[in-house]
């Protein structure tokens, strides 16, 4: 565990490689767990930091936002000696890491963007508003069912009749509280769109969308893509929001082919 300034006690795990560090940065309901697709081919690589937020599984409540997160992760790098490294975030994590290249241009090598959007709309405002009434009831099954179709794809649902019950098997030591506050902290968007941050971008950025994403749809992908300079965008056919799940080995494939890229 760290302790961030604030008294929060922060879980994650570093593990130190042959090359640069990657900082793997979750969705909002996701945990370190939910990279493990992705780890094994990049330990020994790459040295790997990986954590949960604050407010979000295994990790303390406290004041929460997009700030406090980019503010949490410079802390970790700086007790780390961490003064450089490549961030890839899905979702809620994609615009943690967005915000945190943004306000740290000179630590960030590369970033990669993942099923995020750069602003709230009514739209997203609404879906994000159904789960968090579906955490206020702290019944697996309803919390689950509240994003579950808006999360995953029709064909990959109908594939795996079972989903729903095996995620909720797995809610036992879920943090309801602290996913209502990150949910409040993702609506503060709405207020403080990440849109303006986006130009400041400089270094070279993948962004992938999905096509079937529900609560995320490829336009939002689009209007990143577009601020950021230079960045490259690819569209993963036949996948839902939660495009680590339905496709994990393409999302392998591509982050380590545009960190390949990078020498």
């Amino acid at each position: 565990m760290f302790q961030s300034s604030d008294g929060v006690e922060i879980d994650y795990e570093f593990y130190p490689g042959r090359g640069s560090v990657v900082a793997l940065l979750n969705g909002i309901f996701m945990n370190m767990r939910s990279w493990d697709f992705l780890t094994k081919d990049l330990k020994g690589r790459f040295s790997l930091l990986l954590h949960n937020f604050r407010c979000q599984w295994t990790s303390s409540n406290g004041e929460c936002s997009f700030e406090r997160h980019v503010q949490d992760l410079k802390e970790l790098c700086d007790a780390l000696k961490i003064d450089k490294l490549h961030l890839v975030g899905t979702s809620y994590g994609g615009e943690v890491g967005m915000l945190f290249a943004a306000e740290h241009p000179q630590m960030v090598k590369s970033l990669v963007v993942i099923t995020a959007t750069a602003s709230v709309t009514p739209y997203i405002r609404n879906h994000a508003l159904l789960w968090r009434m579906g955490a206020e009831t702290r019944d697996p099954a309803k919390f689950v069912l509240s994003w579950l179709t808006d999360v995953y794809s029709e064909n990959f649902l109908d594939a795996h009749p079972d989903l729903l019950n095996t995620i909720v098997s797995r809610m036992q030591n879920f943090n309801y509280d602290g996913a209502m506050m990150l949910l409040d902290s993702f609506l503060q968007m709405e207020q403080k769109p990440l849109v303006e941050k986006l130009p400041s971008i400089k270094c070279p950025t993948l962004v992938v969308c999905a096509e079937h994403d529900r609560i995320k749809p490829p336009r939002f992908s689009h209007e990143i893509a577009a601020l950021i300079k230079d960045a490259n965008l690819v569209c993963v056919p036949d996948s839902g929001h939660a495009v680590v799940v339905e496709k994990p080995r393409t999302i392998s494939n591509l982050v380590m082919a545009h960190l390949s890229s990078l020498g």
